[in-house]
């Protein structure tokens, strides 16, 4: 008995770590011991509604179209978000010779090859290109080499305060105990009975298009900047723009030849843009007199796929939207290569 009440406080105390270390929570992650939570997708994972389960799968391999003939070697840098990153798309996905991905919360450090075509292509769901667009983008310098600097306190209460953080600790807790298959059958039945019954669902996402599809509530109702039906002045818009045109300089500066632009729509911007006064942030941008970059533009493709174009139960792009865009991005591409051969 005395054994069984020191092996059931060691492992009380190897969930406690567990759960406020960041650290070995990837480790045991790492190791299969838990799952993400992300398996049936993002936005299941908030509503554990059973009609939204979508066991992730993974898309068949890419294949780019032919590369552009030049002499010059093509490099393509993207600052990007969850849509462009090395779990959805890599450097076999675009025909080029060199390729690097920083988040737009890192810094990417780069020494460029001034001998080949060098482009950077600013990536960003809808939903956070205000945000990221609100002051020219600082998330590459040049540098004597390459290398992807992750910004993060250092100092130890720093890192004390963030194993701390409420919200932080409650997810890794979560992820630790409640996001095997049993748990998540228990909250989807508390989740669709509480739906059936009272017609609610988690706050963190909304049902739109007559309950057929869920979408995260940062894009609906709420005034903040998040909201595919938050307001965007003209100002604000010429603002955006400026950055654009600031960051583009900047980086020309830097020795890259190209910027491009590429917004990824809102879910519920391609499912249902009429949800509420839908705030055109995408076509407006795109078609500003000022606009000082070349784009990527998928909302009209997308919203003639319509359900198609998203994952049932997560907030990001099928494969077949995914290799639509990969197929829009690598055309602009060999149209810059073209560009620069002229």
């Amino acid at each position: 008995m005395k054994f069984l009440k020191y092996a059931v406080l060691f492992l009380g105390c190897i969930v406690w770590a567990t759960g406020l270390n960041p650290t070995l929570l990837a480790l045991v992650g790492k190791y299969r011991l838990i799952t993400d939570g992300y398996q049936y997708g993002d936005l299941y994972r908030m509503a554990n509604l059973s009609a939204f389960k979508d066991p992730r799968q993974e898309c068949p391999a890419y294949t780019p179209p032919a590369r552009k003939s030049t002499a010059k070697k093509v490099h393509l840098y993207i600052i990007g978000d969850s849509f462009t990153e090395a779990q959805r798309v890599g450097k076999s996905d675009f025909a080029v010779d060199h390729y690097a991905y920083v988040k737009w919360a890192d810094v990417l450090h780069v020494k460029l090859d001034t001998s080949a075509t060098n482009i950077l292509l600013l990536e960003s769901v809808e939903r956070h290109f205000r945000q990221h667009l609100a002051t020219p983008v600082t998330s590459v310098v040049p540098d004597s080499a390459t290398f992807t600097q992750q910004i993060s306190s250092s100092k130890f209460m720093h890192k004390l305060d963030a194993a701390f953080n409420g919200k932080q600790a409650q997810d890794r807790f979560e992820a630790l105990l409640f996001q095997n298959e049993a748990f998540l059958k228990v909250k989807e039945w508390k989740a669709d009975f509480t739906y059936h019954l009272f017609h609610r669902v988690n706050t963190n996402v909304t049902l739109v298009d007559n309950d057929r599809a869920v979408v995260s509530h940062m894009d609906t109702d709420t005034p903040n900047v998040t909201s595919s039906f938050s307001e965007v002045r003209n100002s604000e818009l010429d603002s955006l723009v400026m950055n654009l045109e600031l960051t583009k300089n900047a980086a020309l500066t830097m020795g890259f030849d190209f910027v491009a632009l590429a917004i990824i729509p809102n879910k519920v911007s391609v499912l249902q843009p009429d949800y509420g006064v839908y705030n055109q942030l995408i076509e407006r941008v795109y078609t500003h007199p000022k606009l000082p970059v070349p784009y990527i533009d998928v909302l009209t493709d997308f919203r003639k796929m319509g359900a198609a174009s998203y994952l049932k139960g997560d907030s990001h792009w099928t494969c077949e939207a995914q290799n639509l865009w990969l197929n829009k991005a690598n055309a602009l591409i060999n149209t810059l290569v073209d560009q620069e051969n002229i």
